[in-house]
């Protein structure tokens, strides 16, 4: 098996670019999701210093999958372009994405992370439903096949 690292890598650059293009082509061909009209360079500059975008690097550096979190409001960030390689799917490198979104959350500071999956999109629901996220109504007007789930964080009182 290829090894595969996580890593923080700026939105702007190429190999970001190009991950989230992959990702949003993929979200046609699978959901026929309406994205090709995202300005994704655009996108990017925005997110640029502002949030946290994670990466999956191999051996060779080359992106094999990547994943973004936004803060919405004060404590709540928002996981969204969630994407591994189809090559690679199964090999729980989605699971470490989804785990190193997380701790950049935690020391942002949210209390709750939430997520919009499709319907058709097992794996990622199947991911996001064995990590302790629970479906919730949505969190703005959504297509009908999208799901909306959230995982509450607590922080435990420091020992004195």
């Amino acid at each position: 098996m290829t090894a595969v690292r996580i890593e923080a890598l700026d939105p702007t650059d190429e190999r970001s670019q190009l991950a989230i293009t992959t990702f949003l082509s993929e979200m046609v061909e699978r959901v026929g999701a309406d994205v090709l009209e995202i300005d994704v360079a655009h996108e990017a500059r925005e997110d640029a210093g502002n949030n946290f975008f994670l990466v999956a690097l191999d051996d060779r550096d080359n992106v094999v999958g990547c994943g973004s979190l936004r803060q919405v409001v004060g404590g709540v960030g928002q996981i969204r372009r969630m994407w591994v390689n189809p090559v690679l799917r199964g090999r729980g490198i989605g699971r470490r994405l989804l785990s190193a979104l997380e701790g950049a959350g935690a020391v942002a500071g949210f209390d709750v992370v939430r997520a919009e999956v499709y319907d058709n999109l097992t794996e990622a629901i199947l991911l996001f439903e064995t990590s302790a996220y629970q479906r919730t109504e949505h969190f703005e007007e959504s297509p009908p096949d999208l799901r909306a789930y959230e995982k509450h964080f607590t922080m435990a009182p420091l020992a004195e």
